[in-house]
């Protein structure tokens, strides 16, 4: 006869930031955004930071056109070369929706995600680098 094993209990799964803080928290958070951009996710310079790519980067179009379902590195498009203000605001908009897990002593975003103003069908994913609410996106 087999014997089973009970599993292993899961952790209890995070709340998006939509339910677990209130607009006007998520508000507060958004105050303080900033995005800088990464290096690592650009093929040229922008605010004021070289181009350095991961070995193996590629673009959208290039990942769409060979089929590639995760890439292991994607540059930004480039139409966000230009518009930092934009990209804070996109920013600062998806953590005033809450699109984010809540983490620390301050609920403030690891990672969140927004969608891309002009193609709804694209979602950036950012990374928050401490200790400054600063955001830096990867996609």
């Amino acid at each position: 006869m087999a014997t089973f094993e009970k599993p292993r209990p899961r952790p209890p799964k995070a709340q998006p930031a939509f339910e677990a803080l209130s607009p006007t928290a998520r508000e507060a958070l958004a105050e303080g955004a900033h995005y800088v951009g990464s290096p690592h996710h650009t093929d040229v310079p922008k605010y004021g930071s070289p181009a350095n790519p991961r070995s193996g980067f590629t673009t959208i179009e290039d990942a769409e056109e060979k089929g590639l379902k995760n890439p292991s590195c994607l540059v930004c498009p480039r139409k966000w070369v230009r518009r930092q203000d934009d990209a804070t605001e996109l920013v600062r908009k998806a953590i005033k929706e809450g699109t984010f897990i809540p983490e620390g002593e301050h609920q403030k975003p690891s990672r969140l995600w927004a969608r891309d103003p002009d193609d709804s069908s694209l979602v950036y994913e950012a990374k928050l680098t401490a200790p400054q609410m600063v955001i830096r996106v990867t996609l």
